[in-house]
């Protein structure tokens, strides 16, 4: 999915209403799954992405029309994420992670339901820098010069914070737990 146009992001810049429920349509899927990832719970993420949409309105004259959108905006919500979290000082990913399992079979859905909870455990044990690049190419789907740009730092520091955080990811995945029992189902 491609983001806004530049006519759109210039009319949400000028406080079109219009403008904002196409940002919000656009971008709500990639933010909330931003969200989820760096805070670790869906009431979390329903939050953060409530925040994101809302403070990018209220900020929308410090966006440049005559710039890309996009840098710009998950600029504003990496920043806002990681002012959560400075605020909350916990270690995301609280047991009312809710795994949500529609399978064919009860152990289909054990065995699905586990690696979820995995997927979800590994990405809390990732430091942030790791998560937040994580999170805006798997998630929002930026390449890695928009990423750069989000954050602030070189293309070459994001490819290898990407490299480092999923080969922590894999690490702490497989760390895990051995699952081979339920492979019997």
């Amino acid at each position: 999915m491609k983001g806004i146009d530049q006519d759109s992001a210039k009319k949400f810049h000028d406080g079109d209403f219009e403008a904002l429920r196409n940002v919000i349509e656009r971008y709500q899927g990639s933010v909330f799954g931003i969200g989820l990832k760096l805070l670790g719970s869906v009431d979390d993420a329903k939050d953060f992405s409530q925040d994101v949409f809302l403070h990018a309105y209220e900020k929308r004259d410090r966006y440049d029309p005559e710039r890309p959108f996009e840098p710009w905006f998950f600029k504003l919500a990496m920043n806002l994420g990681r002012q959560k979290l400075r605020n909350r000082r916990e270690i995301p990913g609280s047991d009312n992670m809710p795994v949500e399992v529609i399978e064919e079979t009860a152990c289909k859905g054990v065995l699905e339901g586990e690696r979820k909870e995995r997927v979800r455990h590994a990405l809390t044990t990732l430091k942030p820098i790791y998560r937040e690049c994580l999170a805006l190419r798997f998630e929002a789907d930026l390449k890695l010069h928009e990423i750069a740009e989000v954050l602030g730092i070189s293309p070459e520091t994001v490819k290898t914070r990407l490299r480092r955080g999923l080969m922590a990811f894999k690490e702490s995945y497989t760390k895990a737990g051995d699952y081979s029992e339920l492979q019997k189902c």
